[in-house]
């Protein structure tokens, strides 16, 4: 659905219609038991840097400043140098190659199961704009994790993943 955002001059931007992405009740339900079991099948798979703090349940952005923290205090002592990255990647859930996505799960060793429930979430998605009222026609979507869906930040995650094992 596109609304239109409450006090806009003009409306000739794509950006003054913030766009809004219904789903059921039961399809977040069923979207957050997979996105717990496979996030569980990840850890365990190893799939995922252990450092990895956002998107994890139990480790916040809290934690990854006290491990850096404590990185910079315990460092010096050794006399080696203290380097950090951080990355913010942009519109990052919109940017997710689906296929790709599928093939990292598929060759990740996860249960068959989690890997057909991810597959099937992937393809064959379409939407459909609502302008003030009126539905246009439904256009299939190939790329981009489901904003607001429970799983599509687990899901973004094992995208990310050989970013972090990449560089040490």
């Amino acid at each position: 659905m596109v609304l239109d955002t409450p006090g806009k001059q003009y409306y000739e931007s794509p950006c003054s219609f913030p766009i809004v992405c219904l789903i059921g009740t039961v399809a977040k339900i069923l979207a957050r038991l997979i996105a717990s079991c496979l996030l569980l099948a990840a850890r365990l798979k190893r799939l995922l840097n252990p450092n990895q703090c956002g998107s994890v349940p139990a480790l916040s952005t809290y934690d990854a400043c006290l491990a850096l923290f404590n990185d910079v205090k315990t460092q010096p002592r050794s006399r080696l140098k203290v380097s950090s990255l951080f990355l913010h990647i942009k519109a990052g859930f919109d940017n997710v190659d689906n296929a790709t996505l599928a093939s990292i799960v598929r060759a990740s060793g996860i249960l068959p199961y989690l890997v057909s429930w991810v597959s099937s979430f992937l393809c064959e998605r379409s939407f459909t704009l609502i302008m003030q009222g009126a539905p246009g026609t439904p256009a299939p979507v190939n790329v981009g994790a489901l904003q607001g869906s429970p799983i599509s930040p687990v899901l973004f995650l094992l995208y990310v993943a050989p970013l972090h094992f990449r560089i040490p």
